[in-house]
């Protein structure tokens, strides 16, 4: 059984050094209780060793799996593996709407529908890759550690593949104003349902 564990990626990863926050404390213990409780053979998560090493961080899912002996696994692609399974890049599909779109829009409202878009190409992709990634694991149990905006589509493309899962908890770390970028482009993909069909 794949048990899910949603949070803010605030969360799930730390500075060297530096005392981890509330929310990466809170992350932590949810982890160690579901170890504890259902011995799982893999921590796996969303992130990737090249974006841990781009934002100068630790994987405190990684830290932990070391301290339990558990076989932990990054499950999202690297920068050419998005290339490769067609991902679009936020910045370079805002720049191509700058110089090509003629709808007049602003540059706020232009950043704002470019990476709605990318969220609603990016995200079945990045998640049809993190199945993959967990095949060989499907008999087993496994934490999975995601974005909280996750959780409802993974589920739905886990039931859709006959693989068991339980939330086993969500909005680790979320806040209820998560900057207005974030809010201006859920709202935009709740204003344009059409995108989350692309």
């Amino acid at each position: 059984m794949l048990y899910i564990i949603g949070l803010d990626h605030c969360a799930q990863a730390r500075k060297p050094g530096i005392t981890p926050t509330e929310a990466q404390q809170a992350f932590a213990d949810c982890l160690r209780r579901t170890i504890a409780q259902i011995r799982p053979s893999l921590i796996a998560e969303e992130d990737s060793e090249e974006a841990l090493a781009e934002r100068h961080e630790i994987s405190i899912a990684k830290e932990i799996a070391g301290e339990t002996s558990i076989k932990h696994r990054f499950c999202d692609p690297a920068r050419e593996e998005r290339k490769a399974i067609g991902c679009v890049d936020g910045q370079t599909l805002e720049r191509e709407m700058l110089m090509h779109d003629d709808s007049n829009l602003s540059s706020e409202e232009t950043r704002v529908k470019a990476r709605a878009i990318e969220i609603s190409r990016n995200s079945p992709i990045r998640e049809r890759f993190w199945l993959e990634r967990l095949d060989e694991f499907r008999n087993h149990d496994v934490v999975f550690i995601c974005g909280d905006d996750h959780t409802d589509s993974f589920g739905r493309l886990l039931d859709r593949n006959g693989v068991p899962f339980r939330v086993v908890e969500r909005g680790i770390g979320l806040k209820r104003d998560n900057g207005w970028l974030d809010t201006k482009v859920k709202q935009y993909l709740n204003d344009h349902p059409e995108l989350m069909n692309v």
